[in-house]
């Protein structure tokens, strides 16, 4: 099989698996592969203090705010977010498409020292004399900075950390596409499970008393405990990549680089940074649906709550009258109970998914096997690739030989 090597290492990498290429090429065109990445960091750092200003305001400019167009001012605030979180990664992605349309040499080199000059000299000065920053931070100590992250970014997508976190990126774009899946599959019946602890007045009164900080405390606990079971179900699954194969001239082959006719070569054994990169890969995948269910759980909850709950009820519940409610800064039109409530049952919740989904034999099936059928895909491409690379060193090390006989 010729294999196109620039085209299969770029399959790796679309897939998150950047430590299964061979090890001469992960280095390949390091700058050109950091340019999308740059991209992102400079939209997000652009819309972030965009959104930081806004917030940035004394209590009593907040209040009056929210007095005369506080619905208004809560959307702005909600767009904003919402542009802070997607339009980096949109844009991320344009610029690597635009990459790798350009033919020129000549014309990606000046698109990549553009985007170099933009983060490092015209966003620091650009941040300042829009207002977004102010000028008691000197300019040349942001340039050191933003050099810096560039330095960093470089050497992580050297190391294939780049190639991890794009891929997380598609992923979540994937499972909000498939958000209607979760949402019939896995919401009803957890809704069984903790809607009666919704109505508890207890648990109001225990969440509403924590400060913001020792409430992102018990949630960091229980992310903990999620983070240690996910890692642990990996492990033994892992334990079972030997078997983890697909059949000769398979369909999920096809229209890749690996698509072959011939039976697959054996399974090498995996290396320490392959099988760390597998379980990522599967970690991330995994954790991304527990985030978007997690998401989910909250917003059912704040409505659920919006709809039935009265004011009088929600400071009975929570025994004193409860605060406007805040979500990392953002001000939102219900109360801090709810919030609070919400968050904890929405984290619960994808504590409780992430069980479901190594336990329970209906949850697997759907949310859990896809990604190891995934996996498989990647393995067998992976053989493949390790197969090619022998024969051509074998190529090579004959035409040495052959040189050699006067």
């Amino acid at each position: 099989m010729d294999l196109d090597r620039r085209a299969a290492d770029a399959w790796f990498r679309r897939r998150g698996l950047p430590m299964v290429i061979h090890r001469r090429r992960r280095g390949a065109g390091v700058l050109r592969r950091s340019t999308p990445g740059l991209v992102f960091l400079c939209l997000l750092d652009l819309l972030l203090a965009g959104l930081l200003k806004l917030l940035d305001v004394p209590e009593d400019v907040l209040a009056a705010r929210m007095r005369s167009s506080g619905l208004g001012y809560v959307l702005g605030v909600l767009a904003l977010t919402f542009a802070v979180v997607v339009v980096p990664v949109i844009a991320g992605r344009l610029m690597a498409k635009l990459l790798r349309a350009l033919s020129r040499t000549r014309v990606r080199l000046a698109v990549m020292a553009a985007t170099i000059g933009f983060w490092l000299l015209v966003l620091p000065l650009g941040e300042r004399l829009a207002g977004l920053v102010s000028w008691d931070s000197p300019v040349w100590a942001a340039v050191l900075t933003n050099l810096v992250a560039l330095a960093v970014l470089m050497l992580l997508v050297r190391i294939g950390v780049g190639s991890i976190l794009t891929w997380a990126a598609r992923s979540a774009a994937a499972q909000v596409r498939a958000i209607g899946t979760l949402a019939s599959r896995a919401l009803p019946l957890l809704l069984l499970v903790v809607m009666f602890s919704f109505f508890t007045a207890e648990l109001w009164q225990a969440v509403e008393r924590l400060t913001p900080g020792r409430l992102w405390l018990v949630v960091g606990f229980l992310v903990l405990i999620g983070a240690v079971f996910l890692a642990s179900m990996l492990s033994d699954e892992m334990k079972e990549l030997k078997s983890w194969t697909v059949e000769p001239g398979a369909a999920v082959l096809r229209g890749t680089p690996f698509d072959d006719e011939t039976p697959p070569p054996g399974r090498r054994a995996l290396t320490k940074t392959e099988r760390l990169n597998i379980a990522l890969v599967l970690f991330f995948a995994q954790a991304v649906q527990i985030v978007a269910f997690g998401v989910l759980v909250f917003a059912f909850f704040v409505v659920f709550g919006v709809l039935i709950l009265r004011p009088e009820v929600v400071t009975e519940f929570a025994g004193r009258e409860s605060a406007p409610g805040t979500l990392l800064g953002v001000p939102l039109p219900v109360s801090s109970a709810l919030v609070n409530v919400s968050v904890f049952l929405a984290v619960f919740s994808g504590l409780y998914f992430a069980a479901s989904t190594a336990t329970d034999a209906r949850y697997r099936r759907s949310f859990f096997e896809p990604l190891l059928e995934d996996v498989k895909t990647s393995l067998a491409a992976r053989d493949i690739y390790l197969a090619h690379w022998a024969d051509v060193r074998r190529a090579e090390v004959v035409t040495l030989e052959a040189e050699d006989i006067p």
